[in-house]
């Protein structure tokens, strides 16, 4: 049985995943952004392993959430998912953080950066949760920083999973993934589908089965399998302005 952690696993395909992984038996770390989530994503998942709380808005307390994540004393885990994500039709859309950047960004870009960086290697797979969004992105990284726009950040995700995945070569699967438009908060109740396509597929892909399990590292995907990416995100020289600015802004550097 694999070891997983999932931000932004309070609710919504996180959390769906969170459980069916747990019910078949994987230990499951979750996050929530504040102690009150936390405990309903508890209560909704009991056989989790443990509940991380940080707010990804913040610098700070993501990098404590990382070295929360590595003080649990259990060694790496076999897989992360960065799932956490704002912005499509969220209240947090127009946001400024505490840091002075937009929360779209910190959520949604920085944080991902910051976690990969600061926590142990998984030993086997890393998910970047992008979305179809992605191909209406700009990788130019004008004025990213400050940036609202949901799509930028899904291509950013699309991103540093490509960057990650030529550091780490074959020693770790990393991919990104579009869930599909699924009725989430995020998603809407208009959306066509339900959480179990994605949750399955991400279980699938934990358990080392699927269609995403054997997808080389660095691909964009649908649940399905492998789809093509905006053309942007295997720029590589974009893909290293993107990491510069990520460690410019954090003081995290990759390691």
């Amino acid at each position: 049985m694999a070891r997983v952690f999932i931000t932004g696993s309070s609710d919504g395909i996180g959390q769906a995943a969170a459980k069916v992984l747990a019910d078949q038996g994987h230990s499951v770390v979750l996050h929530a952004r504040n102690a009150d989530r936390a405990a309903s994503a508890h209560k909704a998942v009991p056989k989790a392993e443990a509940v991380l709380v940080a707010d990804l808005k913040s610098i700070e307390e993501t990098k404590k959430l990382a070295a929360d994540a590595n003080g649990l004393g259990r060694g790496p885990f076999d897989a992360i998912i960065h799932n956490a994500g704002i912005g499509y039709g969220s209240t947090s859309s127009k946001e400024i953080t505490a840091d002075k950047i937009s929360a779209v960004f910190a959520v949604n870009t920085l944080a991902p950066y910051i976690l990969t960086c600061l926590m142990d290697k998984p030993k086997s797979r890393l998910m970047f949760m992008s979305s179809d969004s992605h191909y209406g992105g700009d990788e130019n990284l004008r004025n990213i920083t400050q940036s609202h726009s949901y799509s930028d950040s899904k291509l950013h995700d699309t991103m540093l999973a490509n960057a990650f995945a030529r550091r780490w070569g074959k020693e770790v699967q990393v991919i990104s993934m579009h869930p599909g438009w699924v009725r989430t908060k995020m998603g809407g109740s208009m959306a066509s589908s339900g959480l179990d396509t994605p949750s399955k597929a991400i279980a699938d892909w934990v358990a080392g089965k699927g269609p995403l399990a054997s997808l080389p590292s660095g691909s964009f995907c649908y649940t399905r399998g492998a789809e093509s990416a905006h053309p942007g995100a295997a720029n590589v020289e974009k893909q290293e302005e993107l990491l510069k600015i990520c460690q410019e802004v954090s003081g995290v550097s990759v390691p």
